[in-house]
């Protein structure tokens, strides 16, 4: 009886399908990295336009509440929003840099190790590769393979022992203008109806009206991009920018009644 030849089996790499994960990765997988670098950014941007959209309106409207007169008004404003892009840019920096420091410094000390101690870190990847399940034969064929690369290898250990991206760096100062830039503008939002509008109660419903809208708007940009029920990430940061100029609100009633 005549037998079926054997099949190369569902892990046996062909040429073809060699071409065509090349094909894959040029034309998708480059792509989603780039893709991913830049949602990744959508946390700065959310951090320095949420806070240049509360803190104001919390200012602002505190001092709407003593009502001290629009100029005061626009200067407290105006002062909180450049000491807060500075602060948040600047923070923002220093905190990426400080990471990208400690990063950096920690794959140094892990090139280190590989150098001076080759064989105790072939047996860690062998023994990381059997727990992610592989059998301790194949782990150790594999952890072999991969020490015959020294880039391969290190890369793998910053990876797989460290939870480290081995290409991490370069992202503080993006990160920090971001952060700032994005607080400046949107600080604008509350306070433009004091500049335009000459009675403080329009100006005021407006300012609160038009955070409101903005924050609500922010929250389901973030839901969306996030994948989250968008109707409820907008009412979250919404409610959140209501309970910021209630606050400022009731502060500035309760100073302008105990100082009054």
């Amino acid at each position: 009886m005549r037998s079926d030849p054997p099949s190369s089996g569902p892990g046996a790499v062909t040429e073809q399908t060699r071409e065509e994960a090349r094909a894959h990765i040029r034309e998708h997988a480059l792509g989603e990295v780039a893709r991913i670098e830049r949602l990744s950014r959508v946390r700065e941007f959310v951090l320095g336009a949420q806070d240049g959209l509360l803190v104001p309106l919390g200012v602002v409207t505190g001092m709407a509440a003593a009502n001290p007169g629009r100029s005061a008004i626009l200067v407290a404003g105006l002062a909180e929003a450049v000491a807060g892009c500075i602060a948040m840019g600047g923070g923002s920096y220093l905190a990426s840099e400080a990471e990208e420091a400690l990063y950096a410094a920690e794959i140094a000390d892990e090139r280190l190790e590989l150098e001076q101690h080759p064989e105790r870190e072939l047996a860690e990847l062998s023994l990381i590769l059997e727990e992610e399940g592989l059998a301790p034969e194949a782990a150790e064929r594999v952890a072999q393979s991969l020490a015959t690369h020294p880039e391969v290898m290190l890369r793998t250990k910053v990876q797989k022992e460290l939870g480290l991206s081995p290409d991490v760096g370069g992202a503080a100062l993006g990160d920090a203008l971001v952060v700032g830039l994005t607080y400046m503008g949107a600080a604008i939002v509350p306070l433009w109806p004091y500049v335009v509008l000459p009675l403080m109660a329009p100006a005021l419903i407006t300012s609160l009206a038009c955070t409101l809208a903005a924050l609500f708007v922010l929250g389901v940009g973030k839901g969306r991009i996030a994948r989250q029920a968008w109707q409820r990430a907008g009412l979250q940061v919404m409610v959140i920018g209501s309970l910021s100029a209630g606050i400022g609100f009731l502060i500035g009633h309760l100073v302008t009644a105990l100082t009054g």
